[in-house]
């Protein structure tokens, strides 16, 4: 085949069994945990379709919306698709290596690779964008390697295509542009900006993001707001060698010599053309370098880009040393029984807060506050719990201030788990909560809750504590949260809305 990196003995197994293994893994622990606290965020944006939000363009929504108007809201239905998608995107990066001229160890050692990495691992356990913003980058590898083995218009639009669903998904996929972008200015490649292709899929781009670029300029450019808080406010500072230690612990840290490989491989002569998928890569990890605040899973999905080439050269390592190929495959499945303890939910808390104290793979602390025993799997928790005990206030009211009460929290998590569980008026100003508006709030009487500064309580008449929140596998802002019964706000509603805007 045209462009394509001599190869060895094929073997089509990989192909089926490593995307079957992914979507197996996900699937038995899809019901075991509850609902993350992003996917009862994005269930509350579903009910309110738009064209933007403030920390996330609209695609993902959307197709939560559908998957619930024909499957339901269950845990089993939002997460089914993801799940799928955990599948495909393995499918994608054994593809590519295929494509590279990868034989038996290259295909199966980039299945591995993916299937195998703890960030991919917990990324496919719930509904958020970061997972298909995974899938979308791991097809985007794949379609980058056909145009550079032979350029075609159809194939240029399909790729435009494929960057305006990821913008409207997730912004970062400008990283992927920029990076591909910029590879394509340096020779041979540079040939390619004298024919038609790459602009018509500029094109496509800009008009696929431009109803959400309008949606963000008619609200104030309230993502750019968003990001600047959460980088003063929320990220804490990450040197260069703590990103790099961070990477290597999450991907997995027997994948990290396949990922050099792969970096290095684009820049030998005889790979040359390949050099955009290394690009594409290093693109990323400058611009979050350059940045200094990052999650550590911002990088995710740029690894397609590098593992599919760095099987293909770790694979021609050991043909040329003429070592066993088995030795390959036990050094990345010799860490697997961690990662995957402590990559999915399948676990009880109790056996994953214990794993997890003693394990020398730490996950990273990445933002300010209290750290929760169970890391980001307690956001999985407290949720029924929390509406249990809202209700209990609730009915301590009169029937005539029920009817005119409101439930305030103070951030999003809360707010879109009571309307879950079944509360009106549940009112918040954190991120989109706060466009939604107080929903014809009076008021005259509201439940708060959690713990509110003095700024906010003196605005009452009275602000009276009537219960506690009991959630001890809840993160710790949640487990212990005070409820309130607060009379007489001494202020307008809208005044009030004002001071309790807060997008991070």
């Amino acid at each position: 085949m045209e462009g394509r990196v001599e190869g060895t003995q094929k073997d089509r197994l990989p192909f089926v069994a490593l995307p079957l293994a992914a979507i197996v893994l996900h699937i038995l622990c899809i019901n075991n945990y509850g609902y993350f606290r992003d996917e009862l965020y994005y269930l509350a944006c579903s009910k309110r379709l738009d064209w933007g939000y403030v920390d996330h363009p609209p695609l993902s929504v959307a197709f939560l919306r559908l998957v619930t108007i024909l499957f339901g809201d269950s845990l089993f239905a939002i997460r089914m698709p993801i799940v799928l998608a955990s599948g495909l995107t393995v499918f994608m990066v054994v593809l590519t290596a295929d494509r590279l001229g990868a034989g038996r160890l290259g295909t199966w050692l980039a299945g591995l690779c993916v299937l195998l990495s703890g960030m991919n691992l917990v990324v496919f356990s719930f509904f958020t964008m970061n997972a298909i913003d995974v899938l979308i980058w791991a097809v985007a590898a794949y379609l980058i390697v056909r145009l550079i083995e032979k350029e075609s218009v159809g194939l240029w639009l399909l790729f435009g295509v494929l960057m305006g669903l990821g913008f409207l998904n997730k912004v970062s996929i400008l990283w992927l542009v920029s990076g591909f972008g910029l590879s394509m200015m340096i020779p041979p490649n540079h040939k390619s900006l004298l024919r038609p292709g790459p602009w018509l899929a500029l094109l496509v781009l800009v008009l696929f993001a431009a109803p959400h670029t309008v949606w963000q300029a008619q609200h104030g450019w309230p993502t750019k707001e968003f990001v600047a808080n959460a980088m003063r406010e929320k990220l804490l500072p990450l040197a260069p060698w703590e990103f790099f230690a961070q990477q290597a612990v999450v991907v997995n840290i027997f994948a990290v010599p396949v990922i050099i490989a792969g970096i290095v491989f684009g820049f030998r002569k005889e790979n040359r053309k390949w050099l955009p998928l290394s690009v594409v890569f290093l693109t990323v990890v400058a611009i979050l370098l350059i940045n200094g605040k990052s999650r550590v899973n911002y990088l995710a999905p740029a690894y397609p880009f590098v593992l599919a080439t760095g099987a293909v050269a770790v694979e021609r390592w050991f043909k040329a040393h003429q070592l066993r190929k088995r030795w390959a495959y036990i050094a990345l499945v010799s860490a697997s029984p961690l990662y995957l303890s402590l990559g999915l939910p399948w676990l009880s808390p109790n056996a994953m807060t214990w794993i997890i104290s003693k394990s020398p793979i730490q996950p990273p602390v990445e933002e300010k506050g209290p750290k929760s025993a169970m890391q980001g799997w307690s956001d999985m928790f407290g949720w029924p719990e929390l509406a249990r005990d809202v209700k209990v206030a609730m009915v301590k009211l009169t029937p005539e201030e029920q009817d005119r009460a409101a439930i305030v929290t103070k951030n999003y998590g809360e707010a879109s788990a009571l309307e879950h569980f079944g509360l009106k008026r549940v009112l918040c100003g954190h991120n989109n909560f706060w466009l939604w508006g107080p929903d014809g709030w009076d008021g005259e009487v509201a439940i708060f809750v959690n713990r509110w500064p003095t700024e906010i309580t003196d605005l009452f008449e009275s602000f009276e504590q009537v219960g506690t929140v009991d959630a001890p596998e809840a993160v710790p802002e949640q487990n212990g949260s005070p409820i309130w019964v607060a009379r007489g706000l001494k202020i307008p509603v809208a005044e009030f809305w004002k001071r309790i805007k807060k997008f991070v």
